[in-house]
């Protein structure tokens, strides 16, 4: 039987999301675990001990997210996050903007993921400036979002047919936050987001440039990953045909001492 709460939820959708998202009225509260786990990409998902069955259908989604929030303490992000996930793969992408900003207002400290998932809804919605102002939520918290969030709004701008500001924003996203971000993600140890950011710029036809290559070549030899340093420097020198500088050999040679 359905709750007063789940009842509520199921009428309000379509209002709730009819002007766009406030990043100030969100009110996040991000956890400080942002790691993903390959759990998250399951429709069915479990509690401890007690497995839930495969989410179905929305109203038993809303009946899971009801039974959920009634709980004390609260689950953990995790287990919404799976919540939000089904939804989404269900195609029901305003009702899982509706139970993300659930989320926020009974204190679930959401993450990386749970960012993502909004951000795709928006861009599968046409909302696509909503999922930028929730990227800026993660960067004012220093939250560090999936290389797959910027493929995301990338795609919900040509999905709008704004193919030009698609463009134009990728070519600035690239110049002026991208090579700042990678700067950024190397110094707190995320080389591997670093890397994954470094391709994305070469796929999306804007070539990486020496310095963006030494960022992450010097923060692997200062981690001690040599190889992979040395792997990343071949790859500049032999594939993408940037001549290294004092700058790429200092770091080399620190890294074997």
């Amino acid at each position: 039987m359905m709750t007063r709460l789940h009842g509520f939820i199921k009428l309000t959708i379509t209002n709730s999301f009819r002007t766009p998202l406030s990043s100030s009225q969100l009110g996040l509260k991000f956890s400080p675990h942002t790691t993903i786990l390959a759990s998250l990409h399951h429709n069915s998902f479990s509690d401890g001990d007690r497995p839930y069955q495969k989410v179905t259908n929305l109203d038993h989604a809303l009946y899971l997210f009801d039974e959920m929030t009634q709980r004390q303490p609260l689950p953990s992000v995790i287990k919404f996050n799976q919540l939000l996930n089904a939804l989404t793969k269900m195609k029901h992408f305003s009702s899982c903007l509706h139970l993300f900003k659930q989320m926020s207002l009974i204190g679930v400290p959401v993450d990386a993921y749970s960012i993502n998932i909004a951000i795709k809804c928006c861009c599968s919605l046409f909302r696509t400036k909503d999922g930028f102002a929730l990227l800026g939520c993660c960067f004012r918290r220093a939250v560090v979002p999936e290389v797959c969030t910027f493929n995301t709004l990338l795609d919900g701008l040509v999905l709008e047919d704004r193919i030009l500001e698609a463009e134009i924003l990728f070519k600035k996203l690239i110049k002026q936050k991208l090579c700042y971000m990678i700067k950024g993600l190397c110094k707190f140890g995320y080389n591997d987001i670093a890397t994954g950011l470094l391709r994305l710029m070469d796929e999306r036809g804007c070539k990486p440039d020496v310095v963006a290559y030494n960022t992450i070549v010097d923060s692997l030899c200062k981690d001690k990953m040599i190889d992979d340093a040395f792997n990343l420097f071949k790859e500049m020198v032999f594939h993408k045909l940037i001549l290294p500088d004092v700058i790429t050999y200092n770091s080399l040679i620190h890294g074997l001492l």
